[in-house]
């Protein structure tokens, strides 16, 4: 599993119409149509997949999406996907896709991947030329196809035919009020027993608790984002407080005797780190069993980067947030990501602070405090400070970037790619690169943590 850790730290090479037409259409005619990845929790509050979408620009949202918009986005979303690789992420999560159900006349159709890939059904033209006559013909058609099937409640009111061919049944809880959404989950409860109930567009945290309470079973949106009222300042745990000590050391640049002095706070930090060293990765003849050597062997950078890493990686089961590991996701993509994106662009160093960034984007929601008492911990550079706390500075439009790929909303992203040097397909590529270094990533981070215990 160590075997390519060293490589995972290391990036990979990386005209307007005549005729005004709404800003989403020209956009995607263009090719400027960016991807959106969002992850799903399942109750263990693990993510299990991710959704990729391609989302409307702001000019589309003030009215309701008309046949050939969403034709449209859908075009863009599967020609995308089929083109990207994707066989990293496919082997270990599921990705839903969401699509009508007159995908099964579209081209790309056919040059789709099988494994783990949900169409999710979100809309159905009933009688639109080349679709199938009804939902359930469609749904049948996809199913001998060998793909999974997610569709909208709304679409399997009274078609049980259509609701028996569905691996998930999804309910759009963002846009309905408590009353309504407690009846949508009655009826299903009664209607479709069998089927894993996806809440989706969960906006905050609230919302997302009480879709807990009920029958769904697997939960999409904003809320992994979303802080908690949190008090000012709490105790760390041990295991926390001591790599917080050892990340304002490295920051300070002290000796490998200090530094070592500091990491033995923690016997397990130690046991770690020497672990990570001593990982094939590094390559080494000889195991290090000092730490001040394994130190000066990986270096200021690196050491950082591990070390920050590791505050993801609670000892023990008790100091462990339920929502830590999406957490720990979200913050490695974002990490990746800017990293990927800035490479050739800015220096090394600067590539390696981008990084630094994204993974402590999160670092408020694991220390169940508000960001600014959570900096005040680190000894940070201006640059990452002003990035996190005010969006500013040379490494804040990466960031921005980062976030918006999250968000969905084209305009923002494509302003931001394209201040930040980079198109579309670099920008998409970027997305599932970073989301599969995370996966191989997190697997050997994990193998690390059982190690240990």
């Amino acid at each position: 599993m160590f075997k390519a850790l060293l490589s995972l730290f290391r990036p990979r090479a990386a005209n307007k119409p005549a005729e005004a037409r709404p800003a989403a259409v020209a956009a995607a005619d263009a090719g400027q149509t960016y991807l959106c990845h969002r992850p799903i929790l399942d109750r263990g509050q693990r993510v299990v997949a991710h959704e990729l979408s391609v989302d409307v620009h702001r000019a589309l949202r003030a009215c309701p999406w008309q046949g050939p918009s969403r034709k449209l986005f859908e075009d863009v979303l599967l020609r995308q996907f089929a083109q990207a690789r994707l066989e990293a992420l496919l082997a270990q999560r599921r990705v839903f896709l969401p699509v009508g159900s007159g995908i099964i006349e579209h081209p790309a159709l056919h040059s789709l991947p099988r494994q783990n890939v949900v169409l999710q059904i979100a809309w159905h033209e009933e009688g639109r030329p080349g679709s199938p006559g009804t939902l359930a013909d469609g749904m049948q058609r996809l199913r001998a196809m060998g793909f999974a099937l997610a569709c909208a409640h709304e679409l399997l009111d009274g078609d049980e035919k259509a609701g028996q061919l569905a691996d998930y049944v999804t309910v759009d809880v963002g846009r309905m009020a408590p009353p309504e959404l407690l009846d949508v989950q009655r009826r299903l409860a009664t209607h479709r027993q069998q089927q894993p109930l996806l809440a989706m567009n969960i906006a905050f945290m609230e919302m997302y608790q009480a879709c807990r309470q009920i029958r769904f079973t697997h939960f999409h949106g904003d809320f992994i984002r979303c802080s908690e009222e949190a008090p000012v300042d709490i105790d760390l745990p041990p295991y926390k407080a001591a790599a917080m000590e050892l990340l304002n050391a490295i920051r300070a640049q002290a000796s490998a005797a200090v530094l070592a002095e500091r990491a033995w706070i923690d016997p397990t930090l130690v046991l770690r780190l020497l672990r990570v060293v001593n990982s094939p990765a590094m390559r080494l003849r000889t195991p290090i069993s000092d730490l001040k050597q394994g130190i000066a062997y990986l270096g200021y950078d690196e050491l950082y980067r591990w070390v920050t890493l590791l505050l993801f990686s609670s000892q023990r089961a008790e100091d462990r947030h339920p929502m830590e590991y999406a957490w720990r996701e979200t913050a490695l993509v974002r990490g990746r990501f800017m990293e990927l994106a800035a490479t050739g662009r800015l220096p090394a160093k600067a590539c390696s602070q981008l990084f630094v960034v994204g993974v402590l984007s999160m670092i408020d929601k694991l220390f169940g405090m508000p960001m600014p008492y959570a900096l005040e911990k680190f000894a940070l550079s201006p640059e990452v400070s002003q990035a996190l706390l005010f969006r500013r500075g040379s490494y804040a439009p990466y960031y921005e970037l980062a976030l918006a790929c999250e968000n969905g909303e084209q305009t923002s992203i494509e302003t931001l790619a394209t201040g930040c040097g980079l198109d579309m397909d670099i920008v998409n590529r970027y997305q599932i690169e970073a989301l599969e270094w995370m996966l191989e990533f997190t697997d050997a981070l994990e193998e690390l943590a059982r190690d240990m215990r």
